[in-house]
């Protein structure tokens, strides 16, 4: 009969609190702690023989060359295998590293050597068996995420494309790879602002208006054709410029300004709003109309004045009639109601206007309003991924495509098309600072202020 030894990858073929082993003639016993597993490898099958788990247990078995029994408990493990010796008469043997081994015994070498090597490559083959169980496992379940992602990207509505969104660079981010989740990212990247509406900018610097007066604040843009007026309230400072953000220079300031609660432009000419009526600002402050109106804010639109008097809710109209003689101002008419009769409004929240023709009002509510004629026409945003709430100008004018809106509590630009619908957004976190805005479409600049600069975007 041949003879058999057991290896292990601990003493006397035993580990304290999971159980050993031993030969006896033919057979191999097995004693197990409580809570001990038993697992029988032979050839390619996987035998459990646990049956009293929570209990001490003896397992005997006929012992059998190569079988190896691997015995769990908890992170302790005992592997034991059946090997034949080289040596008569020995039954057991294992290694111990406080022995010294006979160095002229190079059979027991070889077989000590062959076993550790055997042992090593079981145990790999277990842990490379795991993992590749697990990648098996995420593959297949990131398959039907990423199934599931493509069928809602080509649902193409807002919901189903941020879904598909969430889920793609979530596998990617895990690692998942797959040519079809490289072309759905990359597809999601080019549709995002045509379905989102939505893009992302970064602002750069048009200029720094501190260059002309230290300390410059500005709150106010006033915009006639490709000239800019910056009105600085708390200072009461107006530097003009042009679009291009050169050609600086300083447009008013001190005691010009006193009184002043808005500024127009008009021709490249400067006007204000004071408490007390109208004026021309210049090299010479003229006064243009007293006033006779409550709390307003005011725009010049084609050579006229147009004044929302939100105390009144009305709004006036001062036509232009030219120059008078020369060094004496504008000429202007009297006020005249511009809203039809009949129509009735509620301007006392509205906190900005612009001109196209139509008068645009927007109010600190996020209700935004036009009037055409004089008569009111419906605006519905359609489309709108979030509704306006605390918005702070407005602008458009004839020459202009789209209307744009500074929501700059949620740090973004909201463009809508001249129906009042919805068309896209522009999100940053520095439009959070901006005060005001105005357009330049031809040139493709949406310019913002935000204090002490002038900044820009191009819209996409």
């Amino acid at each position: 009969m041949t003879n058999l030894i057991l290896t292990s990858n601990y003493n006397g073929n035993k580990l304290f609190g999971v159980g050993g082993a031993t030969l006896q003639s033919e057979k191999i016993l097995i004693s197990t702690e409580s809570g001990t597993s038993v697992t029988l490898l032979r050839g390619v099958d996987k035998v459990n023989l646990s049956k009293f788990v929570n209990q001490r247990n003896v397992i005997s078995g006929i012992a059998k060359l190569n079988d190896v029994y691997v015995l769990e408990n908890g992170d302790k493990k005992l592997t034991i295998k059946i090997e034949e010796s080289t040596v008569h008469h020995e039954t057991n043997i294992y290694i111990d590293s406080n022995k010294i081994i006979d160095a002229t015994s190079s059979k027991r070498k070889t077989t000590l050597t062959a076993g550790v090597i055997i042992l090593l490559l079981l145990i790999a083959s277990v842990v490379f068996g795991i993992r590749q169980k697990q990648k098996n496992e995420f593959n297949s379940k990131s398959e039907v995420r990423l199934q599931t992602a493509i069928e809602n990207f080509e649902l193409k509505t807002r919901d189903s494309f941020s879904k598909a969104q969430e889920i793609a660079f979530d596998l990617k981010e895990q690692g998942y790879k797959n040519e079809k989740l490289d072309d759905l990212i990359n597809k999601i990247k080019e549709s995002e602002s045509d379905i989102l509406g939505e893009v992302k900018v970064d602002p750069k610097e048009l200029i720094d208006l501190t260059l002309q007066i230290n300390g410059f604040n500005g709150n106010k843009i006033s915009l006639s054709g490709k000239t800019m007026f910056i009105f600085d309230e708390s200072e009461k400072n107006i530097v003009k410029l042009g679009l291009d953000g050169k050609s600086a220079s300083i447009a008013a300031k001190g005691q010009q300004l006193d009184g002043v609660v808005d500024i127009g432009s008009y021709d490249n000419k400067l006007f204000s709003l004071n408490n007390d009526g109208i004026y021309e600002v210049g090299d010479k402050k003229i006064k243009l109309k007293d006033s006779d109106w409550g709390n307003s804010i005011f725009q010049l639109y084609s050579a006229n004045i147009y004044m929302l008097d939100k105390d009144k809710n009305q709004i006036y109209r001062f036509s232009g009639n030219g120059k008078i003689a020369s060094g004496a101002g504008t000429s202007f008419s009297d006020k005249t109601d511009w809203l039809a009769p009949g129509v009735e409004a509620d301007f006392l929240k509205v906190v900005d206007m612009s001109i196209d023709g139509s008068i645009w009002l927007l109010s600190s509510t996020g209700k935004v309003s036009k009037f055409t004629n004089g008569n009111p026409i419906p605006v519905s945003l359609n489309g709108i991924s979030e509704k306006l709430e605390k918005p702070t100008a407005i602008y458009t004018n004839e020459n202009q495509k789209y209307v744009y809106i500074l929501d700059r509590d949620k740090g973004r630009v909201v463009a809508l098309e001249k129906n009042g619908n919805y068309k896209i957004q522009y999100i940053s976190e520095d439009i959070k600072n901006a005060t005001d805005l105005v357009s330049d479409e031809e040139n493709k600049k949406i310019i913002l202020l935000t204090g002490s600069k002038l900044v820009y975007f191009e819209p996409k």
